[in-house]
């Protein structure tokens, strides 16, 4: 099992076991329930005491651990290609699927680690938060935050600086000098491109989906979900609670 699919596995069990530790302490747990903590370590929003308020911002963590790999593009879109017209197709490059295989990896990696640093934050914070004789200090709160949000930005800045190494082919360069102001974003179109993804010059460190062609708008479609998702149900559960 790939190393990323075994951090989503504990990122569930640590899920599952502050939900466990909710429902054991159920007795213990004030009703209404503190669901937000001002900046002074004193619960300034209330609601009922329902199994919805008191796992809250566990449930908000699965969604966004749901919703990160969707906006992971697919290692089956290195070496996948479509028929273009010859006259004017760009070459197929080894080197470039190689590029995005490689980028795949690292960005399934760090996402995998991220989700799993969330989890592990999200359910101390959470349980933390409804259960009165587990309460954390302000101090160790404010800390555990900036440690998380330190640890994802310098995984983020790791993988979008480092070195690939591999040296492009020819077909590589060719179609560099063609592609090589499009993929600034994560996308570019390029009918005449057989690739449905690439790495550009525009942006070495992110793997560019060409969403001229039915795969690349299928992960367009299922990014924007992903991107979407979180802020909605974010939304709902404002109104449901």
């Amino acid at each position: 099992m790939p190393s990323h699919y075994r951090r989503y596995a504990a990122a569930a069990l640590i899920y599952a076991a502050g939900f466990a530790y909710i429902l054991l302490r159920w007795d213990a747990i004030p009703d209404p329930v503190p669901v937000h903590v001002g900046p002074t370590g004193e619960a300034d929003g209330f609601a009922s005491k329902t199994l919805l308020s008191t796992t809250v911002l566990m449930i908000i963590g699965i969604v966004i651990s749901a919703a990160m790999p969707l906006c992971l593009p697919p290692q089956s879109l290195a070496r996948r290609t479509v028929d273009v017209p010859a006259e004017d197709a760009l070459p197929f490059s080894e080197t470039a699927a190689r590029r995005v295989e490689k980028l795949c990896d690292a960005s399934a990696d760090m996402v995998s680690k991220m989700i799993l640093a969330m989890a592990a934050l999200f359910a101390v914070i959470n349980v933390s938060m409804v259960v009165p004789d587990v309460n954390l200090p302000v101090w160790l709160d404010i800390a555990l935050w900036v440690g998380f949000i330190v640890y994802v930005v310098a995984m983020g800045m790791r993988v979008s600086s480092a070195k690939d190494g591999t040296e492009p082919d020819a077909e590589e360069q060719a179609r560099n000098a063609q592609l090589r102001n499009q993929g600034g974003m994560g996308t570019y179109s390029a009918p005449n491109d057989p690739m449905v993804a690439a790495v550009l010059p525009s942006n070495p460190g992110k793997i560019a989906v060409n969403t001229a062609h039915a795969p690349g708008k299928r992960y367009l479609r299922r990014m924007i979900l992903g991107v979407v998702a979180t802020p909605v149900v974010c939304i709902v559960l404002t109104f449901v609670m």
